[in-house]
């Protein structure tokens, strides 16, 4: 358990120092945490599940669709250790919570399970100077994302591809000496679900793109983010990274 959740120490560490929390928080989150293994393209939870169960992921890389009633879906986002998955939930007639949202195992992952009445006994430690922090960082988080999503709603498919991929170098970006690689493999198909458009757009966007110098492809298929298309984005577009 230790090994395997390192990265989702450290990562859960930060973020509590920045929600300005005590970091021991981490350790007692991840001592309460039951590790499951999820395989590539399995199901980690569907949209109107109960919320009974909290999510932390701490191995591996997620994709957090937002299901629409005509069938199709929009890929939101891609999650990594440290993230926690059912963060988006609603209520129903009888008050019970559901989830908006569906995970899908990108890789191989782990997956921390918890319940909701575990978390009680460590916020209840919170002096209420803290929990007050605590809850205007939530405030700020969800702002942050609500203004990042509208200026996204707003954009040309374009800007919105742009976006996308200056979010995942941020997120998911190595070094390399020809821009910033991707790591995750995301098809013609995901990048179509995560701007709203379909796949021949983002193709053709793609081919625009590589032409202009702003992309390119490693020997692996990945992403290639030239450095003065990170330079030429928006503000805005980073912000999602800030929140998770």
């Amino acid at each position: 358990m230790q090994a395997q959740a390192s990265e989702f120490r450290s990562r859960l560490e930060q973020k509590m120092e920045s929600y300005g929390l005590p970091t021991d928080v981490a350790s007692e989150i991840e001592d309460r945490l039951t590790p499951v293994t999820y395989e590539k393209g399995a199901v980690i939870f569907v949209r109107g599940g109960s919320c009974d169960l909290c999510f932390w992921l701490l191995k591996g890389l997620v994709k957090l669709y937002l299901p629409h009633g005509d069938g199709n879906r929009t890929l939101i986002d891609l999650a990594r250790p440290g993230d926690f998955l059912g963060f988006v939930n609603d209520r129903d007639c009888k008050g019970r919570r559901h989830h908006l949202l569906e995970a899908h195992a990108l890789t191989k992952c782990s997956v921390g399970l918890f319940t909701r009445d575990q978390i009680v006994p460590i916020l209840n430690k919170l002096d209420s100077v803290t929990t007050i922090d605590l809850f205007e960082q939530l405030n700020v988080a969800w702002s942050t994302m609500f203004e990042r999503y509208v200026s996204f709603l707003g954009s040309p498919f374009r800007t919105r591809l742009e976006m996308v991929f200056n979010s995942l170098a941020a997120r998911f970006g190595i070094d390399d000496k020809r821009g910033t690689l991707l790591v995750p493999e995301l098809s013609h198909e995901d990048l179509a679900e995560m701007i709203g458009s379909s796949r021949p757009m983002v193709s053709k966007l793609i081919g625009d793109m590589t032409r202009e110098g702003m992309l390119a492809r490693s020997e692996k298929r990945r992403f290639i983010l030239r450095p003065k298309h990170r330079t030429a984005t928006l503000t805005s577009q980073d912000v999602h990274a800030t929140v998770q």
